[in-house]
């Protein structure tokens, strides 16, 4: 598996269905009825990376979730595989199939003992044209009628956001916006449906995880812009009037986006300008990015610890050079106890 995510798809697919509290919701919501009645939602956790095998080269955002079965002491395994293409993928069902087997057999190597756990394979799709791959694996092998008996059926269960109205995707806010906005990232209605699926994170609970994925949510958006799909204009006024009138911070971190041209600077100046191999572009958007992202963590931190931080973050922020360490800190600020907390944290992070 890869260490990193590259595709923005990826990236916010695992950032939002890597909580498990939304997995779990997804989940109960999108399984067969029967099915998501046996499993005990309580009791889903993420497992470890290690258990899904690079040596399958598997899909970096694939998830991997156990959970109790009802009524018994037996655990199951929930797969869940992001398909995230323009295309169908037809050789899925054989990639399932070696990753089953690969689960099964690093369960057994740890000395588990009795009945291999049952592994429910989710295929999720939100390409834009419909999923016509088979369902089952038996049906992607010659058909012999004496030696059916011994081809395995393996069916997996596929969610594909386009064969769903959008009153169907329902839920919590962080998942209700995460499948609406997968729908339409590939559409011609983005621009049109936005503005919507915005409104609805007014509804968003306070609090650090409500922040982190809106970051996620506006970065992921942020590849879309300046395309057919989804224009600057339209961009910037679905954020400001979705956000306006809602939590302060979300507010905050709205307009530095939007007014300093984050999500311009960074993913568009850096991304599109490798793309067309305009260094200075690259260099512009980057430094665009760093210095948007350290006012908003100066801002963020003023709002919460008072004025006295102003000063001192700013001297110790333009010290770091790296945005991902930026970004690190914008979640852990919002952890922090107190102004003092803040500054110690950023003073270990520049070596002081």
């Amino acid at each position: 598996m890869a260490n990193e995510l590259n595709n923005p798809h990826d990236r916010f697919f695992k950032a939002t269905f890597g909580r498990t509290e939304v997995a779990a919701e997804f989940l109960e919501r999108f399984l067969p009825p029967a099915v998501a009645a046996i499993l005990d939602w309580r009791t889903l956790c993420a497992e470890k990376e290690t258990f899904l095998d690079p040596q399958l080269n598997q899909h970096p955002a694939d998830l991997l979730y156990a959970v109790d079965v009802h009524g018994g002491e037996q655990q199951g395994y929930v797969h869940v595989l992001f398909e995230h293409k323009s295309y169908v993928e037809s050789r899925i069902n054989l990639d399932l199939l070696r990753y089953r087997v690969r689960i099964w057999e690093q369960w057994l190597q740890e000395k588990k003992i009795g009945a291999l756990p049952v592994i429910v394979p989710v295929v999720f799709y939100h390409g834009a044209a419909g999923w016509t791959a088979k369902r089952q694996f038996a049906d992607t092998v010659a058909e012999v009628a004496p030696l059916q008996r011994y081809v395995p059926q393996c069916e997996y269960h596929l969610v594909d956001l386009s064969a769903y109205p959008d009153a169907a995707l329902r839920g919590a806010v962080m998942l209700q916006v995460a499948l609406l906005t997968l729908k339409y990232i590939f559409r011609d209605e983005l621009g049109e449906r936005l503005p919507g699926i915005l409104g609805l994170l007014r509804e968003l609970e306070e609090g650090s995880s409500g922040l982190d994925f809106i970051r996620s949510l506006l970065r992921y958006l942020a590849q879309v812009v300046g395309t057919d799909r989804l224009s600057e204009a339209q961009f910037r006024q679905a954020v400001t009037q979705a956000l306006s009138g809602g939590d302060e911070q979300m507010m905050t971190i709205a307009e530095q986006w939007v007014q300093q041209g984050l999500a311009q600077g960074l993913e568009q100046g850096l991304e599109k300008g490798l793309e067309q191999g305009l260094e200075q572009g690259r260099q512009q958007g980057r430094q665009e990015g760093l210095d948007s992202e350290r006012q908003l963590l100066v801002r963020l931190a003023q709002k919460r610890f008072g004025a006295t931080v102003t000063g001192p973050s700013q001297a110790l922020l333009e010290r770091i050079v790296e945005l991902a360490v930026l970004e690190e800190l914008g979640e852990a600020l919002l952890d922090c106890a107190d102004g003092e907390a803040w500054l110690a944290l950023l003073a270990r992070r520049v070596g002081e």
